[in-house]
């Protein structure tokens, strides 16, 4: 009991990291879930495309980094001052994905899902974790 309350300890300090972002992990496995069905259908098809080298393609650490250092930036458009070309790409991909998305999807939501996913799972892991633990000792 004692190791596992210590785990539980040591999970929560985890969780309360500051540099890691769950909901930003979320979007990343969303991201990596796609692009593995993109291959599936490619492979579905008869491989009409020649498959990519994902370890070019993505590097989870690299995004990670790239979007703590993006949300600490004052201002976004100020990272592209050295490259006109990345500033215009920029703008471009940002109106239009402003084009296809309702105007309030990118505002800050007052409880995110992960937040009250948390409370759901601490719940259930103590649950969980006492319901394993009674039956391994009887």
């Amino acid at each position: 009991i004692v190791a596992y309350n210590e785990f539980l300890k040591w999970k929560e300090k985890k969780l309360q990291n500051n540099d890691f972002d769950l909901d930003a992990a979320h979007s990343f496995c969303q991201w990596q879930c796609c692009l593995q069905m993109g291959l599936y259908l490619n492979q579905l098809l008869g491989t009409p495309l020649s498959e990519p080298d994902l370890s070019r393609l993505y590097t989870g650490t690299l995004v990670h980094r790239l979007y703590q250092e993006l949300k600490s930036a004052p201002s976004v458009e100020n990272l592209f001052i050295l490259s006109p070309k990345m500033g215009h790409l920029y703008l471009v991909l940002l109106n239009t994905v402003e084009s296809v998305v309702s105007p309030d999807f990118f505002q800050k939501m007052t409880k995110t899902r992960s937040e009250s996913c948390k409370k759901r799972k601490k719940k259930s892991n103590f649950k969980l974790g006492t319901t394993q633990w009674s039956q391994s000792n009887s």
